[in-house]
């Protein structure tokens, strides 16, 4: 078996090392050649599928019956050219303004209309032989129309010292949603699909889906979403307890202490602009005697939030005038 191989081994040597040889490969490489300006100059067809696509459908409006998204194209064209369509992406567009009105109805694109379509598409010499369906068709009909509120669905959870300005705010408001006046009823507003943020810093904007309901259609499908967040630090005041005058004037209120410390979270575009007059500190007389008296604290500032109070009970006494 070694012998055969060695033998044969030998043989090519000598073939590729001949003049035999040098002929043989000129020949082998002007067929390929000749065979390769044959195959580019010889017309032949090509099957494409189109996508088709209607643009300026009035959102008021629903296809009963969907018109085709795909067209069956067959071309004609040397074998080079051919190899071009082929790595070139042909899709249609269709305007379909003026098509579509009336309570129901069918819409018609014509051959005509098709045929100038693609034409436009196609590049150089190619041949348009056919396309399938001749003839885009789609029946439509007029939809109930009723304009909602869109809310947030989701939570957030900011980054470490970093707070909440408002409520996540969705842009725009509001949407129109279109459906059959039984889907219609009863819907109030609509949501966002469930989404949740954490660690959020400064401003974040991003894009939501609105939260889909069968058989009604939304414009748009989804909303802008805004979520301005802040750094917050501590900030106290020493406040006096304040007694709301209860119209008593046979007697007066002593209390220990009649000052409190009161701590407060703060966003730090706010820290230099707050004072003791947003906040109120006080105390409630009770119906029946009690030993301590609750301090209660409240602001008015909408920025001031996680109000603590220290000391969060104080003795009193009343005394006769």
């Amino acid at each position: 078996m070694r012998d055969i191989f060695h033998r044969w081994l030998g043989a090519l040597r000598t073939f590729i090392h001949s003049k035999d040889s040098l002929v043989y490969l000129s020949f082998v490489l002007l067929a390929t050649v000749i065979w390769l300006i044959h195959a580019s100059s010889t017309r032949r067809t090509i099957n494409m599928q189109v996508p088709v696509t209607y643009e300026n459908v009035p959102d008021n409006y629903i296809f009963t019956s969907a018109p085709p998204a795909l067209l069956r194209v067959t071309l004609e064209d040397e074998g080079v050219d051919l190899f071009h369509m082929r790595d070139r992406e042909m899709a249609l567009t269709f305007d379909v303004t003026g098509l579509i009105r009336g309570e129901q109805g069918e819409m018609h694109l014509m051959p005509d209309d098709i045929r100038q379509a693609l034409m436009q598409r196609i590049v150089g010499d190619a041949a348009l032989v056919s396309f399938t369906p001749e003839e885009l068709t789609a029946t439509y009909t007029r939809q109930h129309e009723k304009t909602v509120a869109v809310t947030y669905n989701g939570e957030v959870k900011p980054a470490a010292q970093y707070q909440l300005c408002d409520e996540p705010v969705v842009t725009p408001e509001h949407v129109h949603i279109y459906g059959t006046s039984e889907a219609l009823r009863g819907i109030k507003s609509v949501q966002t699909v469930m989404t949740d943020y954490e660690g959020v810093q400064d401003t974040f904007r991003t894009k939501v889906a609105l939260q889909p309901i069968d058989g009604v259609r939304m414009v748009p499908d989804s909303v802008g979403l805004l979520i301005v967040t802040e750094q917050f630090t501590d900030k106290a005041f020493t406040m006096p307890i304040r007694i709301p005058h209860s119209g008593d004037t046979t007697h007066v209120v002593h209390l220990f202490p009649n000052q409190v410390q009161v701590t407060f979270r703060i966003g730090t575009n706010y820290f230099n602009s707050v004072s003791e007059n947003d906040i109120d500190a006080y105390v409630k007389l009770p119906q029946k005697v009690t030993d301590r008296l609750p301090v209660q604290v409240r602001s008015t500032n909408p920025h001031i939030t996680h109000l603590r109070v220290k000391p969060e009970e104080v003795e009193y006494l009343i005394e006769n005038r």
